[in-house]
């Protein structure tokens, strides 16, 4: 094979990956779509996959080469719902920039999430992943178990090599994770009634950054130190 020929092929061999890719892409978004659309109306246990095979528009056995059951797709609705690529890009940009910053934008980025018609679903979905112990082990297997990993080790890149962090890893990222995960649902819930609308938004990311960053008190306090209280 000459150098011509070694770079057509080579070239087309790249082109064909890049199509296969953006299939890949396109059709999981179209499965997990009418997945959610089902799921969402009709619940877990009713919903069928040759159901959402019919609503994608593709034969039940494509669905199964992407998720194996039933079970992993309603797992994967609701990953693909909650973890985006801008949410990832910004979290991996936390040990090497300024954390109040980055933290104010993933805020913004999370609002900006909520007002996603499609997040209207989720207090529903996450009610199913409650009542159904086979659900709330893969989603733990599937959702929290990786994620929370990946977030320790930047939890921990962030510590000075001398001082490690006064908190454990694992507490650190479950508590940030559970505030901003049960702020959001609180504001979803309450809806336009909610006292946080009258609030600039700007204002209410900023609050959630300095509340996370430093507490409510907002630095230690000299009497419940002494008191052993912190």
């Amino acid at each position: 094979m000459n150098d011509k020929s070694f770079i057509y092929f080579k070239t087309n061999m790249t082109d064909r990956v890049t199509r296969k890719k953006q299939i890949t892409e396109r059709r999981q978004t179209e499965i997990l779509k009418a997945a959610g659309d089902i799921f969402a109306r009709k619940g877990y246990a009713a919903a069928t996959i040759p159901e959402i095979a019919s609503s994608a528009g593709i034969a039940v056995g494509t669905i199964y080469l992407y998720y194996p059951s039933k079970r992993e797709l309603f797992i994967a609705v609701i990953k693909d719902l909650i973890i985006t690529a801008p949410l990832l890009d910004l979290i991996y940009r936390i040990p090497g920039e300024n954390i109040a910053v980055v933290f104010g934008q993933i805020m913004q980025n999370r609002f900006d999430l909520i007002q996603n018609e499609e997040m209207s679903r989720m207090p529903a979905l996450m009610g199913e992943v409650a009542r159904d112990p086979e659900l709330k082990k893969l989603w733990a297997e599937r959702f929290f178990k990786p994620l929370f990993t990946q977030f320790e080790g930047i939890y921990r890149a962030m510590q000075p090599p001398d001082k490690p962090g006064r908190i454990a890893p694992a507490v650190a990222v479950r508590a940030v994770g559970g505030l901003i995960m049960g702020f959001l649902m609180f504001k979803l819930l309450e809806g336009e009634s909610g006292p946080l609308n009258d609030l600039p938004r700007e204002k209410v990311a900023a609050d959630m950054v300095d509340f996370m960053l430093h507490g409510l008190i907002g630095g230690e306090n000299k009497e419940l130190k002494q008191e052993g209280a912190i």
